[in-house]
């Protein structure tokens, strides 16, 4: 498995796209690729699955968060949103999610066909 924490790909969105994450520091974020898809892993403590929204739309996947606890010693307010450009090699109807234990998994399959390599031979 490649970690993609250098690819000018991803770099390039973080810098580009807008994140804000109040009460806290940034969730880290750790995505690779292999040969069948893309995992995106997000480091969420304190959240429940009820408490993340992801959705896509125009090849972007955006994941947010609002989290509201009042307790009789304290108050907390936290929201993160963050979005990704999605590859055009994604099949974004076929992306999967699962959180457990305050972290975040998505599965982005490759779809092999976009992803093929071809020749163009010149005139």
């Amino acid at each position: 498995m490649i970690t993609l924490f250098k690819d000018p790909f991803f770099d390039v969105f973080d810098k580009v796209l807008e994140t804000s994450y109040v009460g806290g520091s940034h969730p880290q974020v750790t995505i690779s690729k292999n040969e069948n898809d893309y995992t995106l892993l997000m480091v969420l403590p304190g959240l429940t699955k009820e408490d993340i929204k992801i959705t896509t739309k125009d090849r972007l996947i955006t994941i947010s968060f609002e989290k509201e606890e009042k307790t009789d010693r304290r108050y907390f307010v936290g929201e993160f949103k963050k979005s990704y450009r999605l590859p055009e090699n994604v099949k974004d109807k076929d992306i999967e999610g699962k959180f457990e234990n305050g972290i975040l998994e998505l599965k982005l399959p490759i779809d092999k066909k976009k992803s093929l390599e071809r020749s163009i031979s010149l005139n």
